[in-house]
């Protein structure tokens, strides 16, 4: 998308990762997920083994940073991605949904339910 490819211009492309609770974690196998989306968006994938609104020690080992509060965090999830961001004093940008219908067919019933609330 051109919000993507404008932070990597702006912050570069070692300065932007995905952080996914799926995607780079335990459940992602032999992270395959992880490994199409770095070879699709040209941007790393942070491996993880604990799901948002923990991985706070991955992510900051990720940037080799120590304070979270010069971490913007962008997500279309309120209960994961800007939970994590305003937990640990990041900035926090919620987007729109990036993913729609199909694209959710591996969410688990739980999530599911949650994603068709929280951006209606």
């Amino acid at each position: 998308s051109a919000g993507l490819q404008s932070a990597i211009e702006i912050f570069g492309e070692d300065r932007v990762a995905i952080l996914s609770n799926s995607a780079g974690t335990l459940d992602d196998p032999e992270y395959a997920d992880a490994i199409e989306i770095e070879r699709t968006l040209g941007i790393k994938v942070i491996r993880h083994n604990e799901k948002k609104p923990g991985g706070l020690d991955a992510v900051l080992s990720h940037f080799e940073m120590t304070d979270p509060c010069r971490i913007c965090v962008v997500g279309d999830r309120l209960l994961t991605d800007i939970v994590f961001g305003n937990l640990y004093g990041m900035l926090s940008v919620h987007t729109l949904p990036l993913c729609k219908g199909e694209d959710n067919k591996k969410d688990n019933k739980i999530a599911g339910t949650v994603r068709s609330v929280e951006n209606s």
